[in-house]
């Protein structure tokens, strides 16, 4: 998986989502193998077979550890971590979620008949039923820790990172510790994604697996079931952030055609750039017989990777965009100059007639 092969449009939500879903795919293969290769091995062999319940356990186990550790192979990837630290952040996410999924559904294999009715006890202790209300609790248990896994993991490398500089640090220096709304959002994005990505799991296993006009088909229905875990689960829990992009400059007029420049420092601190055509300190200067001001505009990101750009100028500014079009020209009147926020392919116009063009891209990080 390549940032440059991911452009910053709205198919980059996803990328992991699809991602994911072929880890699933691939688990649900591989538990398959074992069922149709290593079972009859292991009773010609040593006349042993696992039992009836562990197919379960074995399924959903496998199912959140490759999870698990594809999506944060795939972080790694994204943002170029040494290998082996790529691994190890993976492995140790892989490793959480397998644990937490075997004891969650050791236990609720406990709790749940002493629970049940004397009616019903006999039936939920039965492993051979495979009706959805009998597993939805193994379902939504398997997505909880295929959220948290990948969270510990990720949370405890920024930690790391900001501590130490061996343990895998993605930037130099690493960027701050989260504020608390912030952290919060994460772990809600990775346990409530997890728990979704379980919840819709366990519907599309049902159905696939029970009803004929769908497939009726309890192998099939597993595989569409590994697929959609996959799928929801890279799609709500880490969705490719905006910090492996950054926003650029670039002319498109016929005078410097071509001329690009970052907004962000490269350490991707905030910062302002300001374009004009006077001669000295201006981060991008453009000729005055084409209609620019000696300071006509400033490009500016905040911390929180917001991109705006404020007129300077009483000369002719105009941001155009799929129906919508922003005058910036600068009001005397007024205490602070007009600005508004940029978004990917948006066009500034400068100048009488429009005679310099501008545009605002967002390109992978590491092409500062």
């Amino acid at each position: 998986m390549n940032i440059y092969l991911i452009p910053y449009t709205f198919g980059r939500h996803l990328v992991m989502a699809l991602a994911l879903a072929a880890a699933g795919l691939l688990a649900w293969w591989w538990v398959q193998l074992l069922v149709i290769a290593a079972v009859p091995w292991l009773y010609n062999t040593f006349s042993l077979m696992w039992s009836q319940r562990a197919d379960g356990v074995l399924y959903l186990g496998t199912l959140v550890g490759a999870v698990s550790f594809a999506g944060v192979l795939a972080e790694g990837l994204l943002r170029r971590r040494p290998l082996r630290w790529r691994v190890a952040w993976a492995a140790l996410s892989c490793a959480l979620a397998l644990v937490g999924t075997w004891l969650g559904n050791g236990l609720i294999a406990l709790v749940i008949p002493l629970l049940a009715g004397e009616g019903t006890a006999a039936l939920v202790a039965d492993p051979s039923l495979v009706s959805l209300r009998f597993h939805v609790l193994s379902w939504l248990n398997a997505g909880l820790w295929a959220g948290l896994g990948p969270f510990v993991a990720r949370r405890l490398h920024a930690a790391l990172s900001r501590a130490v500089s061996w343990a895998g640090r993605d930037q130099d220096p690493p960027p701050p510790a989260p504020t608390w709304p912030t952290w919060s959002a994460i772990a809600f994005s990775h346990v409530g994604g997890g728990l979704v990505a379980g919840l819709f799991g366990a519907a599309i296993w049902h159905m696939a697996g029970h009803y004929p006009a769908v497939s009726g088909d309890l192998y099939l229905g597993s595989a569409a079931a590994a697929a959609a875990f996959g799928g929801l689960h890279g799609l709500l829990c880490w969705p490719i952030p905006d910090d492996l992009y950054a926003g650029w400059i670039r002319v498109l007029s016929a005078e410097r055609f071509g001329l690009r420049i970052p907004v962000p420092h490269t350490d991707g601190s905030g910062a302002e750039r300001f374009v004009g055509h006077f001669p000295q300190g201006l981060d991008l200067y453009l000729p005055a017989d084409r209609g620019v001001a000696e300071l006509h505009v400033s490009f500016v990101v905040d911390g929180d990777q917001r991109y705006t750009v404020r007129g300077l100028s009483v000369q002719p500014t105009v941001v155009r965009r799929a129906l919508e079009r922003v005058d910036l020209r600068y009001d005397p009147a007024r205490p602070a100059p007009l600005e508004t926020e940029l978004r990917m392919e948006d066009r500034i116009f400068l100048g009488e007639g429009e005679q310099t063009v501008l545009e605002f891209l967002m390109l992978p990080r590491e092409e500062q």
